[in-house]
């Protein structure tokens, strides 16, 4: 019996010893850790949130083109319907009434507003200068040079050569060149920071 309990008392503490030399992370130990992890998360945010603000700019600069595209196919198909000289009604249109379908991101037409109440990241037309605006949304790059620029604004222009002098196209006058969505406002967001500087 005797070595039976000697036995018991080697077991309980050899398992006394194993608690001890096993405590876990000491509180150094796991301020070191969260360091570690805060700086690895801050590198990854300061190389990633500016693709989120480059991936807004991009989608601004399709949706351009997408209009660019439909304004075209509106002139054409009023050439070739014989009605050229309707391609003047164009000008200074809101060019989203010819799509096909509006983005989700467009609050309609706006007049006598305040245009810090358009929610950001949302197109919408301003019937007093009768441009399209697309409110640039807030960076998430931590730069703050793309605070001060111009949201972007676009103009649905008739191109034509106005041989008499009168700024208005008059189609057996004046030589139609097309149609075009003009930039007035907003190139320097829209050319890109790699780009413009």
């Amino acid at each position: 019996m005797m070595v039976r309990a000697g036995t018991s008392s080697g077991l309980n503490a050899r398992k006394n010893a194993s608690r001890t030399a096993s405590p876990g992370f000491s509180l150094l130990e796991l301020i070191v850790v969260i360091v570690i992890i805060s700086i690895l998360v801050a590198v990854a945010l300061d190389r990633l949130l500016p693709y989120i603000d480059e991936a807004e700019r991009i989608g601004v600069l399709t949706f351009e083109s997408q209009i660019k595209s439909t304004l075209m196919v509106a002139a054409a198909k009023r050439i070739a319907g014989g009605k050229a000289a309707s391609i003047s009604e164009l000008d200074g249109s809101n060019p989203m009434h010819l799509m096909l379908e509006t983005p989700d991101n467009y609050v309609g037409e706006l007049r006598g507003y305040d245009k810090n109440s358009v929610p950001r990241r949302n197109w919408y037309f301003d019937l007093n200068t009768r441009r399209l605006v697309y409110r640039i949304g807030r960076r998430f790059s931590w730069s703050d040079d793309n605070e001060s620029m111009n949201n972007p604004e676009f103009e649905v222009r008739v191109a034509f050569d106005d041989r008499n002098g009168n700024g208005r196209f008059e189609p057996g006058t004046d030589e139609l060149y097309g149609i075009r969505l003009q930039r007035e406002a907003g190139s320097v967001w829209l050319v890109g920071r790699d780009s413009a500087g």
